[in-house]
């Protein structure tokens, strides 16, 4: 079998050269296309003329519908440890969530603490209770704003991979 996209022989489910993910199988319709796209591609490369013939002559340069098609063949490049970081940040994003609302019900739960003096109700909780919801809520948005920073960063670092596999891919 070959690579249905750079035709390297020996492929086996992923081409070590360009990445494809399709391979041919010989006296399929596109195997010999294939195979002389190749031959082209390093006879270019060494220095020596291609062979004149017509059906070669198509194959010179890559039509847009196969750059395309080799841009979208490949999914988001997966860095070591992304995984872990990406459950974790999931973790610490819904904890911090938790913490919002704790913190907030838990602010307005002792602010409601009241104790009898005779004649009236008072609230000597109140600062307490303001305290521990602007500290709870402050600290669980931090949580949140980390977590979301490292969620985005993953993406970036895998979209930016991702487009530079694509465009190594291309070039060789």
């Amino acid at each position: 079998m070959i690579c249905a996209e750079c035709g390297l022989d020996g492929w086996d489910d992923k081409c070590s050269e360009c990445g494809g993910s399709s391979g041919l199988h010989p006296g399929t319709a596109k195997y010999a296309q294939v195979l002389a796209l190749r031959r082209m591609a390093r006879s270019a490369t060494s220095g020596s003329a291609p062979r004149s013939n017509r059906a070669e002559a198509s194959l010179r340069s890559p039509s847009e519908i196969d750059v395309v098609r080799r841009l979208q063949s490949g999914g988001g490049a997966v860095f070591t440890g992304t995984t872990l970081a990406a459950s974790l940040s999931k973790f610490f994003l819904v904890l911090g969530w938790v913490v919002v609302v704790l913190s907030v019900f838990g602010g307005i739960a002792v602010m409601a603490i009241t104790e009898s003096t005779g004649y009236r109700n008072e609230h000597p909780y109140v600062v307490q209770g303001v305290t521990m919801l602007v500290v709870g809520s402050i600290q669980g948005l931090v949580l949140v704003m980390i977590s979301s920073f490292v969620q985005a960063t993953l993406e970036f670092q895998s979209l930016v991979g991702w487009e530079l596999k694509r465009l190594k891919t291309l070039s060789l």
